[in-house]
């Protein structure tokens, strides 16, 4: 019980995977495993705007893993993220990070895989930030920080090329006034 309080109250302090692209699953690293992959990408929203993400994540335990996110090559900004993933059963995590880009935001993610084939995974759930973004009040003259929340429906496909090399397909449907879209694929390797 106490476990799951933790837990919980973790993914609500964190709230609610990395601003707008998850290049996951619902499983977490085994103990000790690293994954690193390369995944170009593009953001639409009105205008199209291509980005290079890097990724690198390392299982810190049994049903628990860190990650680092990294995206060069947009006109807007780079992006630099992190995030802990925590496994809820076989098929299930949850996740909770912060990130950059342009502006801080707070990162959460509730992700399911549902296995295909032994090497063939299709995942979806929720995908959520709360980025603290810069305002002007013309009437104060004063600037500020307020908040806006983002919100997404991930669809990913997980297809293994090797045994330490699959290619991640995702896409990202935004489901907010305030969001873009995003659509994406690399490899991701497993060492």
């Amino acid at each position: 019980m106490r476990k799951l309080l933790l837990l919980s109250a973790t993914f609500f302090l964190l709230t609610v995977a990395s601003y707008g692209q998850v290049f996951n699953t619902g499983q977490t690293l085994k103990p000790k495993k690293f994954s690193l992959g390369v995944e170009p990408s593009v953001l639409i929203n009105g205008d199209s705007e291509f980005m290079l993400f890097l990724h690198g994540g390392y299982g810190l335990k049994k049903g628990i893993d860190f990650s680092l996110k990294a995206g060069f090559l947009s006109d807007y900004d780079e992006y630099i993220g992190g995030d802990v993933e925590f496994a809820l059963g076989r098929y299930f995590s949850v996740m909770g990070g912060a990130h950059h880009f342009g502006d801080f935001g707070l990162d959460g993610a509730l992700l399911g895989t549902y296995p295909i084939r032994s090497d063939v995974r299709i995942s979806s759930g929720f995908d959520m930030d709360i980025n603290f973004v810069d305002k002007y009040d013309e009437q104060s003259e004063k600037d500020g920080k307020e908040a806006m929340f983002i919100g997404w429906i991930p669809i990913s496909l997980e297809i293994g090329l090797r045994k330490n090399m699959s290619f991640i397909f995702e896409a990202e449907i935004n489901i907010t006034d305030d969001g873009y879209h995003f659509i994406g694929g690399g490899l991701n390797f497993y060492i």
